[in-house]
């Protein structure tokens, strides 16, 4: 027996026959549902993208920060000068010129603006002697400050991360 033939038997084929197929109002709900729920995923993503380059921003400024601070760390006290000693021999020198003699394209050397992924890091270093309680001994102690800023990709504000540490030649 057919499907029509069982419709006919039962006294319900006249009764839908007649009828338009249309969307429900609880179809439409569910779809307008599954709308919403495809967006929110969609955005959640793109949220965590802008996330993601933030934090990468941050990881280049520390590492440009610890680049320093290792360099620092690895030089006797002489080598390292202080602010306003005026001295073009010393690594804070280095570290405030680009025109250092290993400050070449894919030289080692140290500048003091760095571009990576198209973002501009502007590196500064500030070294001060700590005073000894004894006037007439240099305590040997450097006060170190590394700041690296940067413009945030997203809405272009300024961000800054700095580090501070000390140095203390014993040799």
């Amino acid at each position: 027996m057919t499907k029509e033939a069982m419709l006919e038997k039962s006294g319900f084929a006249g009764k839908f026959s007649n009828r338009k197929r249309a969307m429900t109002f609880i179809e439409i709900m569910i779809a307008g549902l599954l709308m919403v729920v495809v967006f929110i995923i969609g955005w959640t993503i793109s949220s965590s993208f802008t996330g993601v380059k933030k934090v990468r921003n941050f990881e280049n400024a520390i590492f440009l920060a610890n680049q320093a601070i290792e360099a620092i760390r690895a030089a006797r006290g002489r080598e390292i000068g202080v602010d306003g000693d005026g001295r073009k021999n010393t690594l804070l020198a280095d570290f405030h010129s680009a025109k250092n003699q290993y400050d070449v394209e894919n030289g080692d050397g140290f500048v003091p603006v760095v571009e990576i992924s198209g973002i501009e890091y502007k590196r500064t270093i500030r070294v001060e002697k700590v005073p000894s309680a004894n006037k007439e001994i240099d305590s040997g102690l450097r006060l170190v400050r590394v700041k690296v800023e940067w413009k945030s990709d997203t809405d272009s504000t300024p961000v800054v991360f700095e580090a501070v540490t000390a140095h203390c030649d014993l040799w």
